[in-house]
């Protein structure tokens, strides 16, 4: 009956982190067109206009919800249903990336450094703000490709149907 029960919790959040992944895909494109290289001299045109301030506001609320997301409750949630004990975030993110499920631990404590920034602080001078951007715009893929690494695993290891997934479903 756990089991079943952490399944569930599992796959409802894997839902969850694909709309957000996408939301933030789908944003990081509209404010930086597919280019992480910023410069202080984008982020002055970023800033010149309430569509780019906009656009720079929802980019870092969702790449905060995201990093939020997987780090607070997907990480421990993907690990009880793999049957592993849970810890600090730290020691969690350790044992995915022994797993080889994540590239890196220290990236993900960067991203909630970086996080931190580009949500609670807000930075004021725009030489701060650009290789902070592009930090989180490259982090971005971090945080894609080690998601679709946990969800690939849960999906086939843990037999972890989402909604819109056939129990049987032998496909990718």
């Amino acid at each position: 009956m756990r089991v079943a029960a952490s399944r569930k919790r599992l796959a409802r959040l894997l839902d969850l982190v694909d709309r957000e992944d996408e939301h933030l895909l789908a944003v990081r494109e509209r404010l930086l067109a597919g280019d992480c290289a910023v410069s202080l001299d984008r982020v002055l045109g970023i800033l010149a206009s309430d569509i780019g301030i906009d656009r720079l506001e929802s980019f870092g609320a969702k790449f905060g919800r995201m990093q939020d997301t997987i780090m607070d409750k997907l990480v421990p949630a993907f690990l009880t249903c793999a049957g592993e004990s849970t810890g600090p975030a730290i020691d969690n993110l350790a044992r995915l990336e022994k797993l080889g499920l994540i590239e890196q631990a220290d990236d993900w404590l960067q991203m909630r450094h970086l996080r931190n920034r580009l949500v609670h602080e807000y930075i004021e001078k725009p030489d701060d703000l650009a290789p902070a951007l592009q930090r989180a715009c490259r982090f971005t893929d971090r945080m894609h490709d080690d998601y679709r690494n946990l969800r690939t695993y849960a999906r086939d290891r843990l037999v972890v149907v989402r909604s819109g997934e056939a129990a049987d479903d032998s496909g990718g």
